[in-house]
C-alpha cells in the first residue's frame, strides 16, 4: 500500500530521498495500526511517536527544500513555504491536541495516517514538481477564465496528481446543490484581508473509492476513516491548487480550515448564498462539483 513511484522523482537527490523516506514512514505506520490499532495504548504510542518523528523529519526536509528554492531564486517560494507552514502549524497541531486529551480512537489514528498520505501525494505531484519545471504548476496561468479553461485545468490537475485521465467536462455552469449521486461534500475556508473565502466541493463516492484503490491498491470500505482523511487533506490542497491557476495566492490569503458537510448542510449553504462560481463536472469516473465565493469570480460569464 502507498508505494513510491518514479513519477514522484524531482531529480534532486536529497529531496527525492526525503520523499521516499516519508512514503516509507507512512507505510510503516499503516502496518503498525493494522497490527495493533485495537489497543488504545498502542494507538497513543503510534500517534505520539508518529508526530514526534514527522516534526523532526519534515522540518529538516522543509528547510532543505526551502533552501534549494532560495538558491535557484524560485518565484513561487513564498506560496510554497506557506504550504509547509500550514501542514506543521495547522494539520499536525490538530493531532497534538488529541495527544494532550489523553485518548486516541482507531478512527483518529487512521485519520492521522490519511492526513500525511493525502498531503504528501498532492504536494509532491504539484508544488514540488513545479520547482523543477514539471507538472501543472510549472505551466503559465490561464489568461482568462472560461468553461474550456476550467475543463483543461481540472483534467491537467487530475493527470498531475493521480496520473489519471478522467476526460472531465462541465455540465452545469450554475450548480446550486442539486443531487447528482451519492457523494462526499467538503467545505474549505480561507481568509483574505480579514474576509472569508469559502470553497465547497463534492465528489461521487464511486469516484472517491476509485481514487482510494489507486492510492492503497485494494478495495476498501467507503466509511473507512483512512479514505476520508486522505481525501480530506488531498482535496483541500487539490482545490487550492486549482484555484491558484486562476488567481494569485497573494500574501493576503491564507488557509483556515476544512471539514465535511452533510447533504442537508450543503443544500442550506446554497440556499443562503449562491456562489459566483459553481461548476458541476462529469467524467469517466463520476461527477464532482466545485464552487467559490471569491470576489474574483463576481460577474463572470462562462
Amino acid at each position: 500500500m502507498v508505494e513510491w513511484s518514479d513519477r514522484f522523482m524531482m531529480g534532486i537527490g536529497d529531496l527525492d530521498d526525503d520523499h521516499q523516506k516519508l512514503f516509507a514512514i507512512s507505510k510503516k505506520i499503516i502496518n503498525t495500526v493494522q497490527e495493533g490499532g485495537d489497543n488504545s495504548s498502542v494507538r497513543m504510542f503510534i500517534l505520539r511517536e508518529g508526530i514526534r518523528y514527522l516534526r523532526g523529519y519534515f522540518d529538516n526536509h522543509a528547510k532543505r527544500e526551502e533552501a534549494y528554492m532560495r538558491e535557484i531564486g524560485y518565484s513561487d517560494y513564498v506560496f510554497h513555504k506557506r504550504l509547509h507552514d500550514e501542514f506543521q502549524d495547522i494539520q499536525l497541531v490538530k493531532y497534538e491536541n488529541i495527544i494532550n486529551q489523553g485518548g486516541c480512537s482507531k478512527e483518529e489514528i487512521l485519520d492521522f495516517v490519511g492526513l500525511g498520505i493525502g498531503w504528501l501525494l498532492e504536494h509532491i505531484s504539484t508544488a514540488d514538481m513545479a520547482i523543477v519545471g514539471r507538472g501543472l504548476l510549472s505551466q503559465p496561468r490561464t489568461p482568462f477564465v472560461s468553461k474550456e479553461s476550467m475543463e483543461q485545468e481540472i483534467n491537467l490537475l487530475f493527470a498531475s496528481t493521480l496520473n489519471l485521465d478522467i476526460h472531465a467536462t462541465v455540465i452545469n455552469t450554475n450548480y446550486s446543490g442539486e443531487y447528482f449521486g451519492e457523494a462526499v461534500y467538503q467545505q474549505l475556508i480561507y481568509n483574505r484581508d480579514h474576509r472569508e473565502v469559502v470553497v465547497m466541493a463534492g465528489i461521487e463516492k464511486k469516484f472517491l473509492l476509485y481514487v482510494a484503490q489507486l492510492v492503497y491498491g485494494e478495495e476498501m470500505n467507503e466509511a473507512d476513516a483512512l479514505i476520508l482523511s486522505t481525501f480530506e487533506i488531498f482535496s483541500a490542497n487539490f482545490w487550492k491548487t486549482f484555484a491558484s491557476r486562476f488567481i494569485v495566492f497573494s500574501d493576503g490569503i491564507s488557509y483556515k480550515e476544512n471539514h465535511f458537510l452533510s447533504r442537508k448542510q450543503l443544500q442550506d449553504k446554497f440556499t443562503q448564498r449562491q456562489p459566483p462560481l459553481s461548476l458541476l463536472f462529469d467524467s469517466e469516473q463520476g461527477k464532482f462539483f466545485v464552487s467559490s465565493t471569491d470576489e474574483f469570480f463576481h460577474g463572470l460569464e462562462l
